[in-house]
């Protein structure tokens, strides 16, 4: 068995203090993300007006439905992080030992190709069975990409389900997953 990754995530002092004491990490939200373009996808063979809505009604679905993610880099030294997620320098990055299978961690991946449903071939194809294999395949895309001027962060991420959410604690809006034992190095 190869030996994970190491992982690290940025947080500001006030944000450590509160995963030392409560030994869990805040779960981000779809809502939250700092680039305005995460999960929105193109579409084609359609009123751009209605697609405009389409997609902010799928992002906002995502957001209050769906998932919770944990982010994370591979990489501590870059002074581009410290200063956008750890307080500009004065925060902390901890490193995690992740307990995920690898299948469970997303390598993200950056492009400028935004993914695109094109609503002229999903009514050609005609098999419900192949419509839905051509928009998962599109959903995979969206979630694991960002734009290229986000590379610096070289992030993974862990994708929690609304099942893994309800082990989760809550509190102050948020959820907060719980670090296992001997995770933080």
């Amino acid at each position: 068995m190869t030996e994970p990754i190491p992982l690290y995530r940025y947080l500001d002092s006030d944000a450590a203090l509160k995963t030392i004491a409560t030994r869990a990490f805040r779960v981000g939200r779809t809502g939250n993300f700092n680039d305005p373009f995460e999960w929105r996808l193109g579409m084609a063979g359609i009123d751009q007006n209605l697609a405009k809505q389409i997609i902010e009604g799928f992002v906002s679905d995502v957001n209050s439905d769906m998932q919770g993610v944990l982010c994370f880099s591979d990489t501590v030294s870059d002074p581009v992080l410290w200063s956008i997620y750890a307080e500009k320098h004065r925060g902390v990055a901890f490193e995690v030992k992740h307990p995920w299978p690898e299948d469970h961690l997303q390598k993200m991946s950056y492009t400028p190709e935004r993914p695109v449903i094109d609503v002229n071939r999903l009514r050609g194809i005609g098999d419900e069975k192949r419509s839905n294999e051509y928009l998962l395949s599109l959903l995979r895309r969206v979630a694991t990409q960002k734009s290229p001027g986000w590379c610096f962060e070289r992030e993974y991420r862990v994708f929690l389900d609304p099942n893994d959410l309800k082990h989760c604690q809550f509190s102050d809006g948020h959820y907060h997953w719980r670090i296992p034992d001997n995770s933080l190095k």
